[in-house]
C-alpha cells in the first residue's frame, strides 16, 4: 500500500514528531512518500521526500502544488496524511480489510471512526464499515484515510488551501462516491498540531508519556 504525507517548509518541524511516531507504532514495514517544498535532512530510510516545487511560489496554497504529482502517480488509490496527525495504533487486519474494498472501486474510507459525527451514516455496508450519508458535509475531510486518486485529483481544485479544500461542501455532496467510516478506529491519532500550534490538551494526552517526552525534543515543544 502507497502511503503519502503532506508538509510544508514553515511546520516541517513537526514532521520529526510523525516520522517517530509513525515508525513506533506503524508496526509493519512500509515505505513513505513526503510531499513538501524544501528537502528536510532528517528522513529515515522508510521516508522518501519529492518535492512539489518553492514554499514561497505556492504560499498557502496547498492544491496547486500538489496537482501535478497526482496527475503522473501511477497508483490506483493510497493512504493520506498530513503531517500533524500523529499515529497511536494500528488495527493491520482492518486496514488489510479496507484495502480490499479500495481494491473492489470504493472511492474514500476514513482510517478514524468519526465517532463524534452524529447521524453521518447512511447505512451499513458490512459488519467493519458503514456508508458515510451522501450529504454530510466533510466528505472531503482530510482526516488519515484510503482515497482513490481520480476522487481525490476530482476535487483538488487549484488555488485552495487545506482548510478550503476541506470546507468545499457543495462540490462533494451527492456526488455519487462511496465513502466507508470504520465502526473501531483503522488507525488511532492524535491531531497534535493545530492551526500551527500544540494547544488542544485533548489530543496532547492521547500520547504516552514516553513518547511526548520524545517528542518535545524532536520538535521543541514544551
Amino acid at each position: 500500500m502507497k502511503i503519502i504525507v503532506t508538509t510544508c517548509d514553515k511546520y516541517i518541524h513537526f514532521l520529526k514528531g510523525f516520522i517517530y511516531m509513525f515508525n513506533r507504532h506503524w508496526l509493519f514495514p512500509v515505505d513513505v512518500t513526503v510531499l513538501g517544498y524544501s528537502i528536510p535532512p532528517f528522513l529515515p530510510d522508510n521516508f522518501k521526500f519529492i518535492s512539489v516545487g518553492k514554499q514561497e511560489r505556492y504560499g498557502n496554497d496547498w492544491t496547486s502544488a500538489l496537482i501535478p504529482f497526482f496527475r503522473q502517480l501511477s497508483d490506483e488509490y493510497f493512504i493520506l496524511f498530513l503531517d500533524d496527525m500523529y499515529v497511536l495504533n494500528v488495527n493491520e487486519s482492518l486496514l488489510r480489510e479496507a484495502e480490499e474494498h479500495m481494491a473492489k472501486g470504493v472511492e474514500k474510507i476514513h482510517l478514524t471512526n468519526l465517532s463524534g459525527c452524529l447521524g453521518t451514516f447512511e447505512k451499513e455496508k458490512d459488519v467493519n464499515f458503514n456508508i458515510l450519508k451522501q450529504d454530510f458535509k466533510y466528505r472531503l475531510s482530510l482526516q488519515p484515510c484510503f482515497i482513490r486518486k481520480d476522487y481525490f485529483l476530482k476535487h483538488l481544485i487549484p488555488g485552495k488551501n487545506i482548510w478550503k479544500y476541506e470546507t468545499n461542501f457543495e462540490a462533494s455532496r451527492n456526488d455519487g462516491a462511496q465513502i466507508l467510516v470504520p465502526k473501531q478506529d483503522i488507525v488511532s491519532c492524535s491531531n497534535f498540531v493545530q492551526k500551527g500550534t500544540v494547544s488542544n490538551p485533548v489530543q496532547i494526552s492521547k500520547i504516552k508519556k514516553e513518547d511526548l517526552s520524545v517528542i518535545k525534543q524532536l520538535v521543541g515543544y514544551k
